[in-house]
């Protein structure tokens, strides 16, 4: 994925220095932490029911639980550090309506990755299960038992599941999009190492010097 595609902390249109490349490092971390986290949630989850013991489930079980509570944590913390610190501007260039979906998509994203984790903390407090992240922290039960309730939110957990995944899916798309048909600086302003594909005959300084991200 490209990470946040769109601008809070920085201003469109205002000039980009050397010290504005991309993402901040922290950013880039939290990023690609968010998708090593999630693909061990999700992986864990699909290898619930395949588990030959009961002792296998509950391992895969506080794994799921664990990443979900780590997932959570870990955007709250993203939310809040990417008020304070500089966001690359969308390409100057960008039409209006794929600026509009990619803060959109961005938006939905976040809320997701609060909703997703959110709704298994709580389904699984409501079924009165004992949660302790990576086998070392207690969360403690905030909520009253109540199994009928908490069936109805794991089906809500499960459909948030699949929506998110279609969004992601869609989120790495654009970020493709972006590097091999635009050759514009949103996929390399979140991944170290991965390069602008420059356009042929223009470069993205003359396309627009002031408002346009940097190599």
């Amino acid at each position: 994925m490209s990470g946040d595609p769109y601008s809070a902390a920085g201003t469109e249109g205002s000039p980009v220095t050397d010290r504005n490349r991309g993402y901040s490092a922290a950013m880039r971390v939290m990023h690609a932490g968010t998708v090593a986290l999630l693909l061990g949630s999700y992986l864990a989850a699909w290898a619930l029911g395949g588990a030959a013991t009961s002792a296998q489930a509950a391992r895969l079980l506080m794994l799921h639980r664990s990443f979900g509570v780590t997932i959570l944590v870990l955007t709250l913390v993203r939310l809040a550090w990417r008020q304070c610190t500089w966001v690359p501007p969308l390409p100057a260039d960008l039409p209006g309506i794929q600026r509009l979906a990619a803060r959109a998509g961005a938006v939905v994203l976040y809320m997701l990755l609060v909703l997703q984790p959110a709704l298994g903390l709580a389904g699984s407090m409501l079924h009165g299960d004992r949660i302790v992240v990576f086998g070392s922290i207690l969360v403690p039960n905030l909520l009253a038992t109540s199994r009928p309730l908490a069936r109805q939110v794991f089906q809500a957990h499960g459909l948030v599941a699949l929506l998110f995944l279609a969004m992601a899916c869609m989120h790495v798309a654009a970020a493709l999009y972006h590097h091999f048909i635009r050759r514009d600086e949103v996929l390399s302003g979140m991944i170290p190492g991965v390069q602008t594909i420059r356009r042929s005959g223009k470069s993205p300084r003359a396309r627009a010097p002031h408002a346009s991200m940097p190599h």
